[in-house]
């Protein structure tokens, strides 16, 4: 993950190439529920004021304040509803979202975003995924996105800076054994 962005701006292609190929990511029964909106320019610092969390980056890591574009991945739970309601997939109850014992919108948007963080890496760009945790009802009405979809997070996207270096959890945590947490055959 990045923390550290250069102020240069990203190709417009790539970043529609990127999201382009990232929600190819599997979709239960092909429903298609994954959406993300892309902000560029004024829409990032506005998401930034939105959100409230410039103040804590600006406090804590300011070169992702430094991230041209931000990616809004968008889970759709009707498309699933609506989806598994039609005569090929009826029967299960899904077509109730309680009935999911695995949302599975919010598995397939994570997919997705998991594909457009590998995809920056792969064209040497730098993201940095994290959570929103204030006023997205108020962000979302800004951007027109209709109330019942869900939020799942934040892609910043942009060149790497230079100074870059791995921080965060993973540099004060060790990874856990592969033994403590593959499992064959049994627990």
């Amino acid at each position: 993950m990045t923390r550290e962005f250069s102020d240069a701006p990203l190709d417009p292609d790539v970043v529609a190439k990127l999201v382009d190929t990232a929600r190819r990511a599997p979709s239960a029964g092909y429903s298609q529920g994954v959406h993300f909106v892309v902000l560029t320019g004024d829409a990032v610092a506005a998401f930034w004021k939105h959100t409230d969390a410039e103040a804590w980056f600006a406090s804590t890591r300011e070169g992702v304040l430094k991230a041209p574009v931000m990616v809004l991945p968008v889970a759709d739970p009707d498309a699933y509803t609506s989806r598994y309601a039609e005569s090929d997939k009826a029967g299960h109850g899904l077509e109730i979202a309680a009935n999911w014992p695995v949302p599975f919108w919010l598995t397939d948007t994570a997919m997705a975003v998991q594909n457009l963080l590998l995809l920056a890496e792969a064209k040497g760009l730098g993201a940095l995924y994290f959570g929103i945790f204030r006023n997205v009802d108020v962000l979302f009405a800004d951007l027109g996105i209709p109330p019942n979809m869900l939020n799942v997070g934040v892609v910043a996207l942009g060149h790497r800076a230079p100074i870059d270096r791995p921080s965060g959890s993973a540099t004060t945590r060790r990874r856990r054994p592969t033994a403590e947490v593959v499992h064959d055959n049994h627990w």
